[in-house]
């Protein structure tokens, strides 16, 4: 199969707040031009909240291009906000693989960790991201993930009141009231 490898550029990729440069280190890459454009309108149909057009984007340049670790990590996305949380894990799980130095990759999945409410490997992904980080906006992100994560461990999850352990008072006067209960249904017998 002999395609034409070309280096698409996009105009003012500097204007976007975030990724701009990471996403011009993508469209530098030597790939096949069809699976950049195929990327690309993945990406675009992720910033229209288009998940499932993005998943069949990123499907096509994974086809042509399967060791593309930044497409894996776009349909890692896509899948996770599509609710396809396995097969999701499985493509950023491969992103890493394929590129260790990838913050993308370690950082889509230390945040999907923590959604899933796995914070170890939450904890280890983000720690990965923050040192493959090359820039401080990413370093920004990192932080703002771990203090996202660390609140919402502070407040934790409201159990109900009937599953909270007993206070020993409470559970004492429970005993006592349950042994006068018994000795009233004996002599009631008797």
């Amino acid at each position: 199969m002999n395609q034409e490898v070309q280096v698409l550029e996009i105009e003012s990729l500097e204007d976007e707040p975030t990724g701009g440069a990471e996403l011009q280190r993508v469209l530098s890459t030597q790939l096949p031009a069809t699976a950049l454009r195929s990327f690309q309108a993945g990406i675009e149909s992720l910033n229209c909240g288009e998940a499932k057009a993005a998943a069949v984007c990123f499907e096509q340049a994974l086809s042509l291009a399967p060791d593309f670790a930044d497409g894996h990590v776009g349909l890692g996305i896509a899948y996770a906000i599509d609710s396809r949380i396995y097969p999701a894990l499985d493509h950023l799980e491969h992103a890493v693989k394929l590129e260790p130095w990838n913050f993308y990759a370690h950082f889509k999945l230390g945040q999907l960790y923590f959604k899933l409410r796995v914070p170890q490997k939450g904890y280890e992904q983000a720690d990965r991201a923050l040192a493959c980080a090359s820039s401080l906006e990413e370093r920004k992100l990192v932080a703002q993930l771990l203090r996202e994560e660390r609140q919402q461990e502070k407040n934790g999850v409201m159990r109900p009141w009937w599953n909270k352990p007993f206070s020993r008072s409470s559970a004492y006067l429970g005993v006592a009231l349950l042994a006068g209960l018994c000795a009233v249904l004996l002599l009631a017998l008797h």
